[in-house]
C-alpha cells in the first residue's frame, strides 16, 4: 500500500476514534452535571405553556431550538435534578424539559377524576331536589309517586345513567360501604342491618339527607338525628 495513503487512513481512523470518544465524554459530562438521577420520575407529563427543550438537563444548557406545544402530553424517559436543584425530564431521544414547565399527568388525571366526581355528586343532588314534594307511594318508582328505594333508583339513573337496583338490599351493593360519619354528598344512607335494610336516602352534606319517607308524606329534606340514625352509608360515585 502506498505509504502516504496508509498514513492518511491511520490519521482518519484516529480522528474518527477521537470524535466518537469525544461524543462519549460529552454524554458522560452531561450525566455528571446532573447532581442526582431521580427514581420517582412520572411516566408522562403535560405542558402548562409552550415549553422550551434543552440539550442537557442543566440550567446552563443551551436551548435546543425546539419547544413542546402547550397543553400536550409527553412520555418521560428519565428525571434528574441538576446542581442548582432544578428537576428535568427527558422527553425525547436527547432533549430535556424543565419540570417547572410541565405537570405530572398522574396529578392531572387525579384532579380531573376528582372534579368529575364532584360534578356527578352535584348532579345527583340537584336531580333529587327536583322531586321535593313528590308524594310517597308504596312501590312507586316514577315522578308520579316514589317509595324510598324507587326514589334513589330513579334519581341515580337520571343523574348518572347508572342502575343501582330498585330495592334497598340491592342498592346496598351499588358501591363501597362506609361509616355514616365518612359519607360525602351524593352517597346513599341506609337504615337497618345490611341484607335487611328498610329505608334509604341520599346524603346532601351538612348532616342532611333527602328521601321519600313514608306513606302520607312526600319527598323531603331531613336532618340526621339520634332517634332516626342511619346504620351505614354506601359510596356509589
Amino acid at each position: 500500500m502506498n505509504t502516504n495513503v496508509k498514513k492518511s487512513l491511520i490519521s482518519f481512523t484516529a480522528a474518527a476514534a477521537l470524535a466518537v470518544t469525544g461524543l462519549g465524554l460529552s454524554n458522560a459530562s452531561t450525566t455528571k452535571a446532573a447532581s442526582q438521577v431521580l427514581s420517582d420520575a412520572p411516566s408522562a407529563v403535560r405542558t402548562k405553556t409552550t415549553a422550551a427543550l434543552y440539550a442537557t438537563p442543566s440550567s446552563d444548557s443551551k436551548n435546543s431550538g425546539r419547544a413542546l406545544s402547550a397543553n400536550t402530553a409527553w412520555a418521560v424517559g428519565q428525571a434528574v435534578k441538576d446542581d442548582q436543584g432544578n428537576t428535568w425530564y427527558l422527553v425525547g431521544a436527547s432533549e430535556w424539559v424543565n419540570a417547572s414547565d410541565v405537570t405530572d399527568m398522574a396529578a392531572v388525571t387525579e384532579s380531573a377524576s376528582s372534579s368529575d366526581t364532584a360534578a356527578t355528586s352535584d348532579s345527583v343532588i340537584s336531580t333529587a331536589k327536583q322531586y321535593l314534594g313528590t308524594p310517597y307511594v308504596w312501590g312507586g318508582k316514577t315522578p308520579s309517586g316514589f317509595d324510598c328505594s324507587g326514589f334513589t333508583s330513579y334519581v341515580y339513573k337520571e343523574a348518572t345513567g347508572k342502575s343501582i337496583g330498585s330495592y334497598t338490599v340491592a342498592q346496598e351493593s351499588a358501591g363501597t360501604q362506609e361509616a355514616v360519619s365518612q359519607a360525602s354528598a351524593g352517597d346513599l344512607l341506609f337504615w337497618g342491618s345490611k341484607g335487611s335494610t328498610y329505608h334509604v336516602g341520599i346524603y346532601l352534606g351538612n348532616n342532611q339527607y333527602i328521601a321519600a319517607p313514608q306513606p302520607g308524606e312526600s319527598v323531603k329534606i331531613s336532618t340526621i338525628s339520634g332517634y332516626f340514625m342511619p346504620s351505614f352509608a354506601v359510596k356509589v360515585l
